[in-house]
């Protein structure tokens, strides 16, 4: 070493020893490191195409215009025309090839257009369906084409082929779409005629947006597999008439993704050209998203209660970073698991352990929620209110079983509208005028409880942890798991903010360089930055793919750091409470070749438990392994029955 180097050396080492008044603090003692996180592990394959059911729907939309009683003449032996011959064997063949969930809907149209597959089971005047399995239906409407009358309107008849797909699109299962094939099958023997308060092109413009716009039907829903299809029936009036209305036929079908063919007069009119078999498609996991349902990420709780940041007390909140108050990311205790904190409940006085206090229909999160924003219960929902949801509405009197009477245990006033009641002395009026049970003499109608749970038995269809009517307030779909198609479940974006009636998962709300999907996925805070916390708070995902084994996907999958909270003790029952955490894996899987349409989705359950007061945790190793048969479907799941525990 240099002299001058050793003697600088020598000068700060005295200098350090002569500070001897030098303010030094004692290192704090290190804190106990919190052991309250869980990992899950597993093995998951799709579900074999084999298992699933493949809807398949087939619309007739038929000429019966004046001319066809031309172009198209009843057979003189049989007395049938070729359109009912060629409609009628499509059908049969179809029924008694035994495919899964088959309908067919034949629509006749000339100047009007008109169903003759009508299904309207309740009898209250309004079609749940224009598709039928029922031969004697599918009968009668194919004897229906025999008889002309009329001009000719295509647009009429696209209009209704519209409204009729719509309909039955809107009932079905989002998750079935993608896996359905709908079928369209125009014929007519000639150019529709034209309106005298209109253009010729203008009115054939008409038609090809009509044409299209059934496409567009098609894509908007995800359908799995859609065309259109269209065939002329010549009555060989000339090459000029032919080839106007070939001309204008074939486009319709390029612009509804089917075929076009021509029958010249004389040739056997038949739909052979019309691929109505079903393609059974290889699946592949979308999403796999793992919550807490007993925490809550939600800064926005805090911030509408004025609590700003909010002191770590044990059970209010896990305070990840340390600083000895609860914030921005740091997952709030949430005992019932209704997504609303539990400080939260605390102070609107709601039930910490039943996530509909008042019994109405609606959570207490989505009640808290509308009635915060429109000021704090004075005015819009109250959770403690059991009369403002409007979420049960008595059953309207049926006649199903055709007797002539009505259905209903009791209508004693006549209305049409079934009593609630199975004891007549004990009905009351409710403010529409509906007679009602009134067990508990509140002046409300009671709901139905068949389980005698003393709680209603409030109808979730489609499986997803939202109520029938809570969807409509959230306007979500009644019929799917994952509204807007993003591979994450409605109720999970529900419970972290994000919009799930509009795939926003490639945004980034709270600006903190991270995908709100990423976030969600994670239990990560979408709506404040708190990227600094996510090394202890967010869940982190491995999923292998180990490849196909039969006709199924399969892979390995871990998911780690997931905090557990201590839920507050539940002297009643078992749970919620108790320091149980429900933690739910969803999987969704969707066909290889379309992977952002709607997926079909599982469901597994682990419950743990976290005690922080007494260093608790079960299972002890915090792992948890979940095998197939832990995955069930979504609208199969109960988890008193499917829920695993150590």
């Amino acid at each position: 070493m240099h002299r001058s180097a050793v003697r600088w050396l020598a000068a700060a080492c005295a200098c350090l020893w002569a500070c001897t008044d030098a303010g030094l603090e004692r290192i704090p003692p290190r804190e106990r490191l919190r052991d309250d996180k869980l990992a899950l592990s597993g093995e998951l394959c799709t579900l074999s195409p084999r298992t699933l059911a493949f809807p398949v729907r087939i619309l007739f939309v038929v000429d019966a215009s004046e001319s066809m009683r031309v172009t198209d003449p009843p057979d003189p032996v049989t007395g049938e025309t070729a359109r009912e011959r060629a409609v009628r064997e499509s059908w049969t063949r179809l029924l008694a090839e035994g495919a899964d969930d088959v309908r067919v809907g034949i629509l006749r149209f000339s100047a009007e257009a008109q169903s003759r597959t009508v299904v309207d089971t309740d009898g209250d005047g309004i079609p749940e369906s224009y598709f039928t399995a029922s031969e004697p239906t599918l009968d009668a409407a194919t004897q229906a084409l025999g008889s002309t009358d009329r001009t000719t309107n295509y647009v009429n008849a696209l209009s209704e082929a519209h409204y009729e797909l719509r309909t039955e699109l809107l009932a079905a299962s989002q998750e079935s779409l993608p896996l359905s094939k709908y079928v369209v099958v125009f014929l007519s023997d000639g150019l529709p005629d034209v309106d005298d308060s209109q253009a010729g092109e203008a009115s054939l413009a008409n038609v090809r947006d009509a044409a299209r716009s059934l496409r567009d039907l098609a894509e908007l829903f995800h359908v799995g597999d859609f065309a259109f299809h269209t065939a002329y029936l010549s009555a060989g009036q000339g090459p000029s008439q032919d080839l106007a209305a070939q001309s204008l036929l074939e486009e319709m079908a390029t612009l509804g993704g089917g075929t076009f063919r021509s029958f010249p007069s004389g040739e056997e009119l038949n739909f052979l050209f019309v691929d109505f078999s079903v393609v059974r498609r290889v699946f592949t996991l979308r999403s796999l998203v793992a919550v807490n349902t007993q925490a809550v990420v939600d800064s926005a709780q805090l911030t509408a209660l004025d609590l700003g940041i909010t002191p770590a007390v044990p059970g209010v909140g896990t305070d990840l970073d340390g600083d000895g108050q609860l914030g921005c990311g740091e997952p709030l205790t949430d005992t019932d698991g209704d997504g609303l904190a539990d400080i939260v409940e605390l102070y609107a006085g709601t039930d910490l352990f039943e996530r509909d206090t008042d019994d109405d229909g609606l959570g207490d999160r989505i009640e808290w929620d509308l009635g915060r924003i429109a000021g704090q219960g004075t005015a819009g929902l109250d959770p403690l209110d059991p009369t403002d949801s409007g979420c049960f509405v008595p059953s309207l009197c049926t006649d199903e079983d055709e007797d002539g009477a009505c259905d209903c245990v009791a209508d004693s006033d006549g209305d049409g509208v079934c009593d609630c009641v199975t004891d007549p002395d004990a009905a009351c009026a409710d403010d529409l005028g509906h007679d009602c049970l009134d067990l508990d003499l509140d002046e409300r109608c009671d709901c139905p409880d068949l389980d005698l749970d003393g709680r209603c038995d409030w109808s979730d269809k489609d499986g997803d942890g939202l109520r029938d009517c809570e969807e409509v307030f959230y306007g979500t779909s009644q019929n799917g798991v994952d509204s807007d198609a993003d591979g994450l479940p409605d109720a999970v974006e529900v419970r972290f903010r994000t919009s799930a009636v509009e795939s926003d998962g490639a945004q980034d709300i709270d600006f903190d360089d991270t995908l709100n999907a990423t976030e969600v996925q994670s239990a990560s805070d979408p709506l404040c930055a708190d990227l600094p916390l996510r090394p202890r708070g967010a869940y982190r995902y491995a999923v292998d793919t180990l490849g196909l084994v039969g006709d199924r996907t399969c892979y390995t999958f871990a998911i780690d750091n997931v905090t557990l909270m201590a839920t507050r003790p539940n002297p009643s029952a078992a749970s919620p409470g108790n320091g149980i955490n429900r933690v739910l894996v969803y999987a969704g899987e969707v066909s290889f070749d379309d992977a952002q349409s709607y997926a079909r989705y599982r469901v597994a359950c682990v419950e743990a438990r976290w005690d922080p007061a007494g260093a608790f945790k079960d299972p002890p190793s915090g792992r948890m392994r979940l095998v197939e048969e832990d995955f069930v479907d979504i609208g199969e799941f109960d988890p008193d029955l499917h829920c695993k525990r150590p």
